[in-house]
């Protein structure tokens, strides 16, 4: 199981090398967002220039990162189904959804 604080140290280092390497000073991650999940946890985070400016147009495209409680790889939650369907659906395994359901 992985922890708080864990999660929001695995979600920084996913948008710092991987996700925004060339944002990486601009990436802010959210601690106090973290919610648990039985799949794992969700960390929100923004971009600076968006926080200061309020621009949308500055804000990232997707704003959580989903951290897998079983220890693989960082990732962002799907625009759609909503996070807390996808985070369910991950726990059951029915996540990717089969084709004509």
């Amino acid at each position: 199981m992985v922890t708080k604080d864990e999660a929001v140290t695995a979600a920084a280092k996913f948008l710092k090398t991987i996700a925004y390497p060339d944002r990486a000073g601009s990436v802010v991650v959210l601690p106090d967002t973290g919610i648990e999940f039985t799949y794992g946890w969700t960390v929100r985070f923004d971009f600076q220039e968006h926080i200061d400016t309020g621009d949308p147009t500055q804000a990232p495209f997707t704003s959580v990162v989903v951290v897998p409680h079983d220890g693989s790889a960082a990732h962002f939650a799907p625009t759609f189904p909503p996070t807390e369907d996808y985070m369910a659906l991950q726990a059951s395994g029915d996540w990717p959804p089969k084709k004509g359901h």
